[in-house]
């Protein structure tokens, strides 16, 4: 079992494609979480929520060289950091 985090909303049991998603996530390192490590605040961080989310940051990761779960948690891959 892992922890996914405060903010984790678990998808229905029957929703493999969102589990799938789940588990890229999760075995990229990220967390669903919102707090930040020094405790000052609560800032909600971005997570893909669909297999196509996932696959054009997979994409734009092979192109790029940009590490999956760097790119994972931006809301907009494109975007540089």
């Amino acid at each position: 079992m892992l922890c996914a985090g405060h903010d984790f909303a678990a998808p229905r049991r029957s929703d493999r494609k969102a589990w799938s998603v789940v588990a890229v996530v999760l075995g990229a390192g990220l967390r669903y979480e919102g707090f930040e490590p020094c405790g000052c605040g609560r800032d909600p961080k971005f997570r893909p929520r669909t297999r196509a989310q996932v696959r054009a940051r997979r994409v734009i990761a092979a192109r790029t060289g940009v590490p999956l779960a760097e790119l994972l948690g931006r809301a907009d891959p494109l975007e540089p950091r």
